[in-house]
């Protein structure tokens, strides 16, 4: 039987998140900071836009704006943030932004001490990538980091990149632009 991408991401978020309950995996925190990015990474990959399909045409890409306090819609609001705080929360992450807008993702982590400049960490999968200064501005980007190459190249899902979730592969920190701006830095998950 042949699952679908979807059906197979969910069934292994559901052992991931039920494997420290059956006391399967280690309770340090070093080992609990991984399962918590790799939650992050599973669900990001599993929400990428099959070719053909437009979440905006056909509103799936609403659910994103499940966990924000004023709601939304995709089809009216620019929903990178959006998509980044959804993918938090559905891995498990309590903690996490509530602005809806990129920077302001990059705002709210150098307020809780989570924000790393671009040069001066390396980013991590499960850590969101903004583009532009963390002020709260527009415009800017943010995308979920679910791969770091050696060579410094991350892979990165991004919600409402060319009005889809897409993964993005590859991409160097110090030269790629989104929206016209360059990578500032880096937001990482609460208590990873």
């Amino acid at each position: 039987m042949k699952l679908s991408r979807r059906t197979s991401t969910a069934a292994a978020l559901a052992v991931l998140t039920l494997l420290p309950a059956l006391g399967a995996a280690a309770t340090s925190p070093a080992a609990s900071a991984a399962t918590v990015r790799d939650r992050v990474v599973s669900v990001a990959r599993g929400e990428i836009t099959p070719d053909g399909v437009s979440p905006e045409k056909s509103g799936s890409c609403d659910k994103y704006f499940a966990y924000h306090k004023n709601g939304g819609s995709c089809a009216k609001t620019p929903w990178c943030a959006a998509f980044a705080e959804w993918t938090w929360h559905r891995a498990g992450i309590e903690e996490t932004p509530d602005v809806l807008a990129a920077r302001g993702i990059g705002k709210w982590g150098r307020q809780k001490g989570l924000f790393h400049q671009r040069g001066a960490y390396t980013p991590k999968p499960g850590d969101l990538v903004v583009y532009g200064e963390p002020d709260g501005g527009t415009p800017g980007h943010v995308g979920v980091i679910v791969a770091v190459h050696r060579d410094g190249t991350l892979d990165t899902v991004d919600g409402n990149l060319g009005d889809e979730v897409a993964l993005r592969t590859r991409l160097d920190p110090s030269e790629v632009r989104t929206n016209h701006q360059p990578v500032s830095g880096y937001v990482s998950p609460p208590g990873a």
